[in-house]
């Protein structure tokens, strides 16, 4: 038999939905001064990444009071929530083709009277799918009435920032000698002047108890920091009664804290790039996180990979001392954890430059030094010997054993992929590449910046001769021998390298025939094209300054001179 259950008229909520907030559990609550309500100061939380984004709203100058924006009527009622803007905060938007309600984690009001929508959550859940139409609708209508839409995820909320703000909250409660202790604080420690914590309860310790002393300064400090008058960077110091500390006047300009982004877009690759929501008035002077050592320029770098390499390696070490979780950050930037952990403890080491893809990275080699030296000299001897020959060669195995009988350890001959790497490694070595290079003689270097040649002012100005011999048998008309060497000389322009003149002779070169090379030299050579009826025309012709010769004496004795 099928009882059918009449629905009951008597009012109330069924189950345990009260407890609840968009269907998960309330983790917790936060004491807020911003939601517009003294008697009503609870901001509940269900994740640890809202109650990151509820106390960074809570201490955001800009930020005048905010909400829950997904919390049921009936869960308000419960636990006393102030809803000024109504609650739930429906935003309407069509995801595949159908209609759906988004309701965001917070909702509140600027200080300019525009529109606040903040959500937090993970970002590799908010950077794809449903979760970007909802971010587009929220921030449409943001823009639509004159606010932001900020996005709080495991990045860009920072860790130590959050511990130092929740240390402050806690201490921003009034008590009954707040006032007067303040007033002569502040009549003592002006704006701008540094005092730790230490330092005030020593000096005012005598009029008040140390504890109210004490408390009255962090109150202070915490007061300041909500309004963004504290001068000290939260995601950088970890507070303590040591801290320095310094606040700015009421009157001036708001300290901001690093901003949320608004839009979260999935790249190609997987990875998540971040579109920050800053106000043309907000000058950004350094990064959120500041890294020890000299920063590095990555448009040195040879290839458009190196540089997107180092970006990405920067961006997540820089996200782990924000404050992110190492395994988080590497899911984020597709890392292996324990190369992001190494990464980030070379980075705290060295700076950016860790960042650079094996830039700092060095591992000595496990080959002992001495099969390094004689492989290296194998390796350059003239025959070129192969990787094979060399890890076959018995110096190898007789060094081993020395090795061995020395270092009183047994030490094996290298393998053959340890002697192919250290071949690999020093086979482009200058020293090692002349010696490899199968040349009688390595070449020279050169040992001036300037061309000689090009310093040459003019064609034929510097000639130099060249002596040959020739195996030629020469006989007269009647069979006499005559020589069987010839003997030859060219004078040739260094310039240009033209033949000037050449000569030849039957006997050794004299004197006479030196002069006759210059003789040539000097004389165009029309009439000798013409009288042997040569094929080509002979365009060469000057008067030399300077003749390079091993004879050049002959050049300069009196007949030459007289010539």
């Amino acid at each position: 038999m099928e009882i059918q259950h009449m629905p009951s008229t008597r009012p109330g909520t069924p189950g345990l939905d009260v407890f609840k907030i968009a269907g998960r559990s309330i983790s917790g609550f936060v004491h807020s001064f911003k939601t517009g309500d003294p008697r009503r100061v609870r901001q509940p939380f269900t994740s640890r990444l809202e109650e990151h984004l509820c106390l960074f709203l809570e201490d955001h100058p800009h930020v005048r009071i905010f909400q829950r924006g997904d919390a049921s009527p009936a869960c308000a009622t419960a636990y006393g929530l102030a809803s000024p803007l109504g609650t739930p905060y429906r935003i309407n938007y069509v995801f595949e083709g159908k209609p759906h309600e988004y309701l965001p984690d917070f909702v509140g009001t600027l200080c300019d009277g525009g529109l606040l929508i903040a959500e937090a959550g993970r970002a590799s859940e908010k950077s794809q799918g449903k979760a970007l139409v909802k971010a587009e609708a929220a921030r449409r209508l943001a823009l639509l009435r004159g606010g932001v839409y900020w996005l709080g995820t495991e990045t860009h909320l920072s860790e130590r920032r959050h511990q130092n703000w929740l240390y402050l909250h806690a201490r921003r409660q009034p008590f009954s000698t707040f006032d007067e202790i303040a007033t002569a604080l502040l009549a003592h420690w002006s704006w701008g002047n540094i005092s730790s914590v230490n330092e005030l309860v020593q000096r005012f310790g005598p009029h008040w108890s140390e504890a109210e002393v004490e408390a009255a300064v962090w109150k202070l400090v915490g007061d300041a920091a909500a309004c963004g008058h504290l001068l000290v960077d939260l995601a950088e110091v970890e507070l303590s009664r040591a801290t320095p500390l310094s606040l700015l006047a009421p009157g001036a300009s708001p300290i901001l804290p690093d901003p949320l982004p608004s839009e979260l877009i999935c790249s190609e690759e997987g990875t998540v790039s971040l579109t920050l929501e800053i106000e043309d008035e907000d000058l950004v002077l350094d990064s959120p996180v500041g890294i020890t050592g000299p920063t590095f320029d990555a448009s040195v770098l040879a290839t458009t990979e190196e540089q997107a390499h180092f970006h990405r390696n920067l961006a997540a070490v820089t996200a782990v001392l924000a404050g992110m979780g190492i395994s988080g950050a590497a899911r984020a930037y597709g890392m292996a954890t324990s190369t992001l952990s190494r990464l980030v403890r070379r980075t705290r080491q060295l700076g950016q430059i860790a960042c650079v893809p094996y830039a700092t990275y060095h591992r000595d080699r496990a080959l002992h030094p001495d099969f390094q030296q004689l492989i290296r000299k194998l390796y350059m001897q003239p025959f070129r010997p192969t990787v094979t020959a060399i890890c076959e060669d018995i110096q190898l195995k007789q060094l081993a054993e020395a090795l061995s009988e020395r270092e009183n350890k047994p030490i094996s001959v290298p393998p053959y992929h340890q002697v192919s790497g250290f071949v690999k490694s020093i086979e482009e070595e200058i020293p090692v590449k002349e010696a490899r290079s199968g040349l009688p003689h390595a070449p020279r270097a050169r040992m001036s910046p300037k061309s000689f040649v090009l310093s040459i002012p003019y064609p034929a100005h510097i000639c130099q001769v060249d002596e040959h011999t020739m195996d030629l048998l020469v006989v007269a008309s009647d069979g006499t021998v005559l020589t069987r060497r010839v003997h030859g000389a060219v004078l040739i322009c260094v310039k240009t390298a033209a033949i000037l003149a050449g000569v030849l002779s039957l006997d050794s070169l004299r004197e006479e025939d030196y002069l006759r090379l210059v003789k040539q030299a000097i004389e165009p050579k029309d009439r000798w094209t013409a009288l042997y009826d040569c094929q080509h025309l002979w365009p060469c012709s000057g008067k030399p300054a300077v003749i390079f010769h091993d004879r050049g004496k002959i050049f300069t004795s009196e007949r030459a001179t007289q010539v």
